[in-house]
């Protein structure tokens, strides 16, 4: 039986995004079967785009 891995995320800049990206990785290094999974964006469109980041 495998391990398995549920990596779930929020990325409001991508910074988040790539961390979690790279866990994924080191659990599918280490034998896991791995889901990475990026939450819902719930901010308002105006709050999004006001973000310079």
């Amino acid at each position: 039986m495998s391990t398995k891995v549920a990596v779930i995320y929020y990325s409001s800049t991508g910074n988040v995004h790539k961390l979690a990206q790279a866990v994924a990785e080191g659990a599918e290094e280490a034998g896991a079967e791995v889901r990475l999974r990026k939450a819902a964006e719930l901010a308002p469109r105006e709050a999004i785009e006001a973000n310079p980041a």
